[in-house]
């Protein structure tokens, strides 16, 4: 409300001031519904929610900021959640305005900035909390990394390439750093590009300790080395300051595949290239190649991840995008939206995973024989996927699964500018696809 009202008591008057005290009864309850979809990681939710007109309280600045950054618009965000900040600095919201600026300072590659941030964040933690030591390490790294310049990509004459499926089940594209030329895992699920310690000395590469750790497959932490190459070709792209961990061969060998992983392009990469996509049969478009998306984004980043969401049996649900994984799992929370038929043929069935390493994992889970997902209006079909019984831990608990190659088998295209994934080739004209 906005000044005081002149009032005379007769019903119309009445009957006003009710409806402008039910609408600032309304705005807070509103606000607690935020509040809520913040809390539990439901931001397709949460953006759907703040783009409705009529917020105008402070709390919901930070709300704007929070998918402004999630969503792609990382520059407009970091303003928006200083300014938040500006008046909010020790609030019980700044802690994860700290962090929302820190995680977009690192995807857009400012790494002094990003360590900056986790060092607020830092400050504002108590020192029993959980997430405080795996942060610290973050921070560790990014403060090793600030003097590396942005990741930039620049586009020269098309290349045609094509990508090769490998014996993961996932795609394999060709690379070049230093004039070698290399296979690599074509890889949203990787945080950082990462190549094994042969490779990067086959590429000419110089590898630097830094003071960040990283978790070795016995469970002990091994300190982290990274190289940076001066430009990684893609097609024709052209990505500059490319940042790489390195890891000993045998962290990146799958002994019971004897498949020896050379080198994994990860979502840094990839989404300074900004559109790329991959055909059923292999075929690689990107950058210029390919049209802008047109609609709302079904795409938004969990830190370094991106979250893509899908439909089944009207029920709305956001999955981790892995293009390194090739199987699909649902985890617990899935299992509400599955049809009643669905949960009437669930079959139980002990597995094994193999992890990098030679690591092979164990696990008893339900097995939906068939499902169709919705991803953008396209039904996608998939068999025998595993339901975890078990819920993953930290922010993954918050997702309702993993979708892997075996959901985007007629193809993907990933425009990170306008944060969509979609689960085809086919709006591209055939004369742009290499052959």
């Amino acid at each position: 409300m906005n000044g005081t009202p002149s009032l005379a008591w007769n019903n119309r008057s009445m009957n006003k001031v009710l409806v402008l005290l039910c609408c600032s009864c309304l705005t807070a309850a509103d606000a607690s519904h935020l509040r809520e979809l913040n809390g539990n990681h439901r931001f397709f939710d949460l953006r759907r929610a703040i783009n409705e007109p009529g917020w105008n309280s402070e709390e919901t600045l930070f709300y704007r900021g929070v998918v402004a950054c999630r969503f792609g618009q990382e520059n407009t965000g970091i303003e928006v959640l200083r300014n938040f900040l500006a008046v909010n600095a020790d609030g019980p919201l700044a802690r994860q305005a700290h962090e929302e600026i820190a995680e977009a300072f690192e995807r857009t590659y400012r790494y002094s900035d990003a360590a900056r941030q986790w060092a607020e964040w830092l400050r504002l933690t108590p020192k029993q909390d959980p997430d405080r030591e795996g942060n610290a390490n973050t921070q560790a790294l990014l403060e090793s990394l600030g003097d590396v310049r942005p990741e930039r990509c620049r586009f020269g004459p098309e290349v045609p390439i094509h990508a090769t499926h490998n014996p993961l089940g996932s795609w394999d594209v060709p690379v070049q750093i230093n004039d070698v030329t290399g296979a690599w895992i074509f890889d949203t699920g990787a945080n950082l590009s990462t190549v094994t310690e042969s490779e990067a000395k086959r590429m000419g590469l110089t590898i630097h300790e830094v003071k960040a750790w990283v978790d070795g497959s016995t469970g002990q932490r091994n300190s982290l080395h990274i190289a940076v190459a001066n430009t990684i070709r893609f097609g024709g792209a052209q990505v500059d300051n490319g940042v790489l961990l390195v890891l000993r061969d045998e962290a990146l060998n799958i002994s019971p595949l004897h498949y020896q992983i050379s080198g994994i392009l990860g979502l840094p990469v990839l989404r300074a290239i900004g559109r790329i996509g991959i055909g059923k049969s292999g075929e690689v478009v990107m950058g210029p190649s390919v049209p802008a998306s047109a609609g709302p984004p079904n795409l938004y980043f969990d830190g370094q991840s991106p979250i893509v969401e899908i439909e089944h049996n009207r029920h709305q649900l956001q999955m981790f995008f892995d293009s390194g994984a090739n199987a699909t799992v649902l985890y617990p929370s899935f299992r509400k939206a599955l049809l009643s038929r669905e949960q009437s043929h669930l079959q139980n069935k002990r597995e094994k995973t193999a992890g990098a390493g030679g690591t092979i994992y164990q696990r008893t889970s339900a097995v939906v024989p068939t499902l169709s997902i919705d991803l953008l209006g396209k039904e996608i079909e998939l068999e025998r996927i595993s339901l975890l019984h078990e819920p993953p831990t930290g922010s993954s608990r918050y997702r309702d699964g993993v979708i892997g190659m075996d959901a985007l088998r007629e193809g993907l295209l990933i425009d990170f500018p306008a944060m969509r994934l979609e689960p085809a080739l086919d709006r591209l004209p055939v004369s742009r696809s290499a052959h």
